[in-house]
């Protein structure tokens, strides 16, 4: 994961745990931004790592700052490096809110994957993604959404849960696929304050059981096999491989590196903090940087499970979750995943039917929904104007997304 900016952004997301990076890590520097000379060293030493499949994932703050100018030295350096018979691919995540025509015509053309986070009806959306001025980005944002669209660009989209989207995910869920996205992403926001207590606008335990049980009852009813949902394919991915897609499920982490704008490199995206500074690309060779002792011990954080989940039914499905869930972080045997028993109840509700699905698609019949389940509705028709609204919120249909 490449930090082109470090956490330049031109929001102010409220939840946001990247944005005090560039302060916290290199005082009040402005105009943090990789070079190309740095850019080319590290291109060229990640290809030769990863001879095979090589991906890029380009994070920020807001990765767009860079400046088309940049990314377009960077495909260039991906093309000049590459090995033969190498699979080159990026991916970039973005607020949306700064796409252009142009922009979208050189992510098209060079087969970038977008990750466009969007939280959301406007209410929602707008309750903590804020602009510099504190007025909301959904009209911006969504307006990105479009241009994507528009220029066939292939995103998917993120939708943080919070203290307010959380609760609400189901609702979430059918308003983006009423509007057309087939692929979403559902990323628990759980952040301390700095007596290490919760924050405020995190996510429940109670509420991300919701969102994840809804959800995936939402999906299985009419969606299966044509929708994605990154919770319920990591399932359906160990189901069918025995492993898990996802770092946060995986059973040890320290595979996910962060590569910042000046050549450090750090262990994971949430620990971006300045003991888990691995070395820096321009005194040390990537290669050996991946050797350090200090990688083995962040691995702990993830192998050295809690003792709570080392006899618990579900362990192979989340491997004990992500450490930055755990109360407290560390390697404490005491302590426990925040979202645990969200997890137990949703791998409860889920498994069932996942499970009967992988079957048929093993059998070679795809993913079968009984006819009963199938949403009535006739393809293409609305449904009445006093009729509850499909996306599960519980309103009349003209008072919720036939507005």
């Amino acid at each position: 994961m490449i930090k082109p900016v470090c956490s330049t952004c031109n929001l102010d997301c409220l939840y946001c745990y990247y944005k005090t990076k560039a302060g916290e890590l290199y005082g009040k520097q402005s105009g943090l931004k990789m070079t190309n000379a740095l850019l080319e060293n590290l291109t060229a030493q990640y290809l030769r790592l990863m001879p095979r499949a090589c991906a890029f994932n380009w994070q920020g703050g807001e990765p767009v700052l860079a400046g088309l100018d940049f990314f377009r030295a960077a495909v260039d350096f991906q093309k000049k490096h590459a090995l033969p018979g190498q699979e080159i691919s990026n991916n970039i995540q973005t607020n949306g809110t700064l796409l252009t025509e142009e922009w979208c015509q050189f992510l098209r053309e060079n087969n970038f994957l977008v990750g466009l986070s969007i939280d959301g009806p406007e209410p929602y959306h707008d309750r903590f993604r804020l602009d510099a001025s504190g007025k909301g980005s959904f009209k911006a944002a969504w307006a990105g959404l479009e241009l994507l669209r528009s220029n066939n660009v292939e995103f998917n989209v993120l939708v943080t849960l919070n203290s307010v989207t959380a609760a609400n995910g189901a609702e979430i869920y059918r308003f983006l696929v009423n509007r057309g996205v087939r692929y979403i992403q559902f990323i628990p926001i759980l952040e301390r304050n700095p007596d290490g207590s919760i924050a405020g606008f995190s996510c429940s335990p109670e509420d991300y059981k919701k969102c994840l049980v809804e959800v995936y009852a939402a999906w299985e009813k009419s969606d299966a096999g044509r929708i994605s949902v990154r919770f319920i394919d990591d399932l359906l991915h160990y189901l069918f491989f025995g492993r898990s897609s996802t770092c946060c499920n995986s059973r040890r982490c320290a595979n996910a590196y962060v590569m910042e704008w000046n050549g450090d490199l750090f262990a994971c995206d949430h620990f971006v903090y300045r003991e888990w500074v691995v070395g820096n690309i321009t005194n040390e060779p990537l290669e050996k940087l991946l050797q350090s002792p200090l990688l083995a011990e962040f691995a702990r954080l993830k192998t050295d499970l809690p003792e709570e989940c080392r006899q618990c039914e579900h362990l192979p499905y989340c491997n004990g979750g992500c450490p930055k869930h755990h109360v407290p972080i560390g390697t404490y045997p005491g302590r426990r995943n925040y979202f645990c028993r969200a997890y137990k109840d949703f791998f409860a509700a889920a498994l069932p039917g996942l499970k009967r699905l992988a079957a048929s698609a093993r059998a070679g019949n795809g993913y079968e929904i009984p006819a009963a389940e199938r949403n009535p509705r006739p393809a293409g028709t609305k449904p009445g104007r006093n009729a509850p609204c499909p996306c599960g919120s519980g309103r009349k249909y003209k008072q919720c997304c036939g507005k």
